[in-house]
């Protein structure tokens, strides 16, 4: 890039204060802009780049140096919530201390449980899987707000949870009594008895709080056979509830046991009548235990096998009614959060054209979506040409003719053009794309579009053209925000190593500037021909950025999510989407491109079943404006 553009982006810099303008041993000759090659950064010793990381891992803190990576790039500008400041987010430190805010990041996302740490509620990147910033679910709830049993004494269990706006379905071999003890599940020797309260559950996506109080069996003296417990369960009950995490008052030992996977995880004195329970848990897969607000302990349990959860109140009773163990009172609170891995809807993308399927066109390549509000549309590349359709349902998409959206005609093209990626700008529809040139050397062009079946007109010449030590850049992904533009695609080294690159720019028909020293290359690179990065979905929801990427490991593709607040330092998610049940993706899933939505992200994708990729899409709930807000 030129100096004057240089120039350009800097007059950006007096607008805000910028995190870090006085550290110690900076100065801006040893700033590199432009597109050449990342820095070979001389801090720590983590960052692999190129090995997948464990959720919440390693990869994009450890081993940037963010001193320089703060000092390096307006990060004002570049934070994904530009009003969320980090000056305020961190009670206030001064500019000598900005480099506090990189440290304290990088701390944050260094481990898998890092974000749980007090300081990193400021990082909107924490929401992400740590289920911290979820949103309350107070229409159509599948279970009750609250049940006190005591006050349906002599009812039915139906009736009971009819009155909470819930229903209830009764199991075992004897019906449960309500009494003024409150639920006795009535429950037998050989069998465990209770109920199925509300409907199903997706505890890998949603957070469930749920608070309880026992009625402890009168005259047991540690000989009675009497429990009464609340659990979510992945399957029907039958002789006995498979208790994949819950709570279960043993009234023989007058102890609480926390049962994780159906067995006894620890034990707590039961305490009274007037103890009340909480088990909260979370789509990462934690449950807290907490006895009258006090913290007992937190335990891991598989959330992702309870997609589909049955909530029960289950237990054995021998005794009377009237000395019995029971459930007084439930309290649930749900809410749903952002677990990047919680996927549903999948399907195979169909393409029509005048009614008919037009099948190749269902095998294509690199998709992108956008949502221009009154339609989706949905580009992919089929033979070296750009196609756009829009959709008509979920999953399914037409075509207004059978033309190519772009195909090639420049020089710098010879090879064809791929990868779309469409963006609007509110007023512009844009499509990039790589282009190859006769050598295979891929640059990223740029077309614009103002008809409603979009007719793309392109800029002048490629926009952005490897140099120093990058051979070759393919792979857009962009986001416009506020008169910004950020640009992340992937380079191919002179070393033959692959890695993804960041830029932003306020016009792109002036030129970008790279986002240099932090900590993407080096989460992203890979040297290694038996594996591959590519595929960047860069978006920002719930004032942070989500960056899917897929990778190969041999012949498989999943896609992996980093994280980030401001594009240099990130957090690993790992793998989020790989292959399912369904037959078109059974092996892995690759070209990932995510849609920011109000409360959920939609993603179009590749497929992988053994023998082709075939489009794909899926979408899952992940809420936004729930970041911490510090303005």
């Amino acid at each position: 890039m030129s100096q004057n553009r240089r120039n350009q982006h800097r007059k950006w810099l007096p607008l805000v204060v910028l995190l870090a303008l006085v550290v110690a041993g900076c100065n801006d000759d040893s700033v590199s802009r432009g597109s050449g090659p990342a820095p070979d950064f001389d801090a720590g010793t983590g960052g692999t780049g190129g090995t997948a990381a464990d959720a919440g891992g390693q990869g994009g803190a450890e081993g940037v140096n963010v001193d320089a990576a703060f000092e390096s790039n307006p990060v004002d500008l570049l934070l994904a919530n530009p009003q969320r400041n980090p000056d305020e987010i961190l009670g206030g430190i001064d500019a000598p201390g900005a480099g506090g805010y990189a440290r304290t990041a990088a701390a944050c996302y260094v481990s898998a449980d890092a974000c749980g740490d007090a300081e990193c509620g400021a990082f909107a990147s924490c929401c992400v899987k740590t289920g911290t910033c979820c949103a309350a679910i107070v229409d159509d709830a599948p279970l009750p707000a609250a049940l006190d049993f005591r006050q349906c004494a002599g009812q039915t269990t139906d009736v009971c949870a009819q009155d909470g706006g819930s229903d209830a379905v009764p199991f075992g071999q004897l019906e449960p009594v309500l009494s003024g003890r409150g639920l006795i599940p009535n429950g037998t020797a050989t069998a465990e008895g209770g109920v199925v309260i509300g409907e199903l559950v997706d505890l890998s996506s949603q957070r469930a709080e749920v608070e309880v109080q026992f009625t402890l069996p009168v005259g047991c003296n540690g000989t009675c056979l009497e429990s009464a417990g609340i659990a979510f369960t992945s399957n029907a009950p039958d002789t006995f509830v498979d208790a994949e995490v819950g709570l279960l008052l043993s009234g023989s030992r007058e102890v609480v046991n926390v049962m994780i996977g159906n067995a006894v995880a620890e034990s707590f004195d039961a305490g009274t009548d007037n103890t009340r329970w909480r088990l909260v848990l979370s789509p990462d897969g934690s449950a807290q235990v907490l006895r009258d607000g006090v913290p007992l302990g937190t335990y891991s349990f598989d959330a992702a096998a309870l997609q589909q959860a049955r909530f029960v109140a289950f237990g054995r009773n021998l005794g009377a009614a009237t000395t019995s163990a029971a459930i007084a009172v439930i309290e649930v609170a749900l809410s749903f959060c952002d677990n990047p891995a919680s996927w549903n809807q999948r399907q195979a993308v169909t393409i029509t054209l005048d009614g008919n399927a037009v099948t190749d066109h269902a095998f294509g390549s690199g998709p992108s979506i956008v949502d221009q509000g009154v339609r989706k549309l949905m580009a992919y590349e089929v033979g070296g040409e750009i196609f756009v359709s829009e959709e008509d349902a979920p999953g399914e998409f037409f075509l207004s003719d059978g033309k190519p959206a772009l195909i090639a005609t420049e020089s710098y093209e010879a090879l064809g053009v791929g990868d779309p990626e469409l963006v609007s700008d509110g007023n512009l529809l844009f499509l990039f794309y790589t282009a190859r040139d006769s050598e295979g050397v891929g640059s990223i062009g740029a077309a614009t579009s103002v008809e409603d079946t979009p007719v793309f007109v392109r800029l002048d010449g490629p926009i952005l053209t490897p140099t120093g030590g990058v051979v070759s850049y393919d792979a857009p992904s962009a986001v416009y925000r506020d008169g910004l533009w950020l640009l992340v695609v992937r380079a191919t080294l002179s070393d033959g190593a692959t890695e993804l690159h960041a830029f932003y720019s306020s016009d792109i028909d002036i030129g970008w500037e790279r986002v240099v020293d932090g900590g993407l290359e080096r989460l992203t690179r890979v040297d290694d021909a038996t594996s591959e990065i590519t595929d960047p979905s860069l978006i920002i929801h719930n004032s942070a950025y989500q960056l899917y990427y897929a990778r190969r490991t041999g012949t498989r593709w999943s896609v992996e999510l980093a994280v980030s607040d401001e594009l240099l330092v990130w957090r690993s998610i790992g793998d989020v989407l790989g292959g399912s049940d369904e037959d078109f993706d059974s092996l892995g899933a690759r070209s990932p491109d995510a849609l920011s939505q109000p409360d959920r992200i939609d993603i179009v994708y590749s497929g992988q079943d053994g023998v082709s990729f075939q489009l794909g899409t899926a979408t899952r709930a992940a809420p936004s404006n729930t970041a911490p807000s510090f303005f």
